[in-house]
């Protein structure tokens, strides 16, 4: 975590944590007590000094199809991207909790998205790696890992992971993407649920369904077209403008959303005894988001807040939502468990140190989106530096956007515009290379024109891509071929 001016971000910029892991110190009888099978679970751990201390409690708020920099906090880091975007909640949170600005989702598309967060395996690795595919049956989740030590995990919201059954989340909400309703997860039940779960941890995913499609919710005035940031990687027009500002209510509501559930927590006395995590899944449907390698599409926000126990800052420390599970099995139960793709960054959040990993690396399979064809893309990013394999740059990809009315408006346009920012997003080389540096949108693709040691670095990211896919068992086209193997239920894509 780096220091600095916390008036010219609007939050703490400190490092260091004395007392990250008082309430889950490894120690024999607390060992015993959580691990000692049929069990109830007494809601206490012992610290250091033999002191009895409640575990903490666990709060999941996901966004669903946001992109990271749409948030306060992240537009404010992103100092290419001046323009008000309305999320005090979320805000307040970061001021409060550890600000990640280099975490990343290995597939940017909602169920694949999920299932990394609540097994901490990768796609292929846990089965799940197609949007509306299922995990393999015996893939161990967030579930049964917390269940084992006497946690009540429960859901409110958007569950979008298959099977069912290996994901027995106690229901404490309901889906809604209507335009009515207080929200779109169900808080009468999510009260319900703070109210009754009495002394037992529990484990709370709030799952919202903001700022999905259809952007039906928020106040639009709040954006007017002519106050609107548009990203360098989008085409600038009218349409566009409307779009966004539709979508940008929704991220608003989606704030309002946090904030509510923050409310709860302090009306009950929870907060400060809660680990208070708010990640989006993936980025939005717009152009070079979803369903691509790009960093609108896998880069996600990401903060956690522990009062006293985590101190605010800002993390540049690559992380992976594989990572989430590990860290918060630790941070709690001080225990990871074996066999994950992920690794716990706790020692992120206490201070201990400032790096996590080299690289975040990840795959993208379209044969079962909506409107999708054959499209598989593998990619691998370093702290500057992204390279993008597609590996069938013959075929132009294809989408529930790329489809629409409006996108295919837009392409017109180009044409008459003499420009092709969209033609380049359905048609694209088999390498691309960016420096982050330097081009933090992926705008220039450095292909054909490297220096030597860009040259060296993208050899050393394909290795470790290469290396990584053969210890997932990827095998590229193959694997995209095969999804339909593992779709969770029948669609469009996969009859």
């Amino acid at each position: 975590m780096r220091r600095g001016n916390n008036n010219a971000l609007g939050f703490l910029l400190l490092v260091g944590c004395a007392n990250l892991l008082g309430c889950a110190q490894s120690t024999a009888e607390s060992t015993a007590l959580l691990a000692d099978e049929g069990t109830v679970f007494e809601g206490a751990l012992a610290s250091a000094s033999g002191e009895r201390q409640s575990p903490p409690n666990i709060v999941i708020f996901l966004a669903d199809d946001m992109t990271w920099h749409d948030v306060g906090v992240y537009r404010r880091l992103a100092t290419s991207l001046p323009g008000a975007v309305s999320t005090p909640n979320i805000d307040q949170l970061a001021n409060e909790g550890v600000v990640f600005e280099r975490a990343f989702t290995a597939t940017a598309m909602c169920s694949v998205a999920r299932h990394q967060i609540y097994t901490g395996l990768y796609p292929v690795r846990n089965g799940g790696y197609a949007n509306h595919s299922r995990v393999y049956e015996d893939t161990k989740t967030i579930v049964s890992y917390f269940s084992e030590y006497g946690y009540e995990v429960a859901l409110a919201g958007k569950s979008h992971v298959y099977p069912r059954h290996v994901f027995p989340f106690k229901k404490v909400g309901h889906e809604n993407k209507g335009a009515a309703g207080e929200t779109t997860f169900g808080l009468e039940k999510t009260r319900a649920f703070l109210d009754d779960v009495g002394e037992r941890p529990f484990v709370l995913i709030v799952a919202s369904s903001n700022p999905h499609i259809p952007w039906n919710r928020g106040k639009t005035k709040s954006y007017p077209l002519a106050s609107i940031t548009v990203p360098p990687y989008l085409r600038d027009s009218p349409r566009l403008r409307a779009k966004l500002s539709t979508y940008l209510a929704e991220v608003s509501e989606l704030d309002r959303e946090v904030g509510l559930i923050d409310d709860e927590l302090g009306k009950r006395g929870l907060t400060d005894n809660t680990i208070f995590v708010f990640s989006s899944e993936h980025g939005s449907d717009l152009p070079f988001g979803k369903w691509t390698a790009y960093d609108a599409g896998v880069k996600v926000a990401l903060v956690v807040r522990w009062p006293n126990k985590i101190t605010p800052g800002i993390s540049s420390a690559i992380v992976e939502s594989v990572d989430l599970l590990p860290t918060l099995m630790e941070l709690s139960l001080n225990t990871v468990p074996k066999g994950l793709d992920g690794r716990s960054f706790s020692s992120l959040l206490s201070g201990a140190t400032d790096t996590h990993k080299q690289f975040a690396v990840g795959m993208q399979t379209s044969k079962n989106i909506h409107n999708g064809v054959p499209y598989p893309i593998r990619w691998v990013r370093t702290e500057r530096y992204k390279l993008i394999e597609n590996l069938l740059p013959e075929t132009r990809f294809s989408s529930l956007t790329t489809v629409s009315n409006w996108f295919q408006q837009e392409l017109a346009d180009e044409v008459i515009a003499g420009t092709d920012r969209y033609l380049s997003y359905l048609k694209r080389p088999r390498f691309e290379f960016y420096d982050l540096e330097r081009d933090p949108f992926e705008l220039q693709n450095l292909v054909g024109q490297l220096n030597a040691s860009q040259t060296i670095e993208l050899e050393r990211m394909q290795t470790h891509l290469y290396q990584w896919m053969r210890e997932q068992n990827d095998q590229g086209v193959q694997t995209e071929m095969a999804v339909c193997q593992r779709k969770g239920f029948s669609h469009r894509g996969c009859p």
